[in-house]
């Protein structure tokens, strides 16, 4: 089920002006976008997940810098190994700006390849294939 059509269009919709992300535009979105995508999360995972306050710590970082990566402008020598591993990566989620109805997951594309929502950086016209 797709989210409500105004959630989107207010929340993560103005991120998406961005079709060629850079590193730092994982960052420029909307305070809904901010609340919905990264503070409820955190929060759910602060009351499943018990432990010390430096393991959520390292984990606010980790998952920072994943997102940081995943928009930069290029491609990381890790890449190769995290496609066959199913880990998104910048070029995945580059073809999430271009194309928006594809390739939503941004840690992992198991459920977009589950789901029909993948396509691979290298099937997109006018996009650079170096990512």
């Amino acid at each position: 089920q797709k989210p409500p059509p105004d959630l989107k269009r207010g929340s993560h919709k103005p991120h998406h002006r961005f079709l060629n992300p850079r590193l730092f535009d994982a960052f420029n979105g909307s305070v809904a976008d901010t609340v919905c995508m990264i503070l409820i999360p955190l929060f759910l995972t602060a009351k499943l997940v018990h432990c010390n306050v430096w393991s959520y710590m390292a984990f606010g970082t980790i998952y920072s810098s994943w997102l940081t990566l995943i928009h930069a402008e290029y491609s990381h020598p890790w890449d190769p190994l995290f496609r066959k591993l199913g880990f998104g990566t910048a070029g995945d989620h580059h073809v999430h700006h271009k194309v928006f109805v594809k390739n939503y997951g941004h840690l992992f594309m198991y459920w977009d390849k589950m789901l029909g929502t993948y396509k691979s950086p290298l099937d997109v016209d006018k996009f650079r294939k170096d990512i």
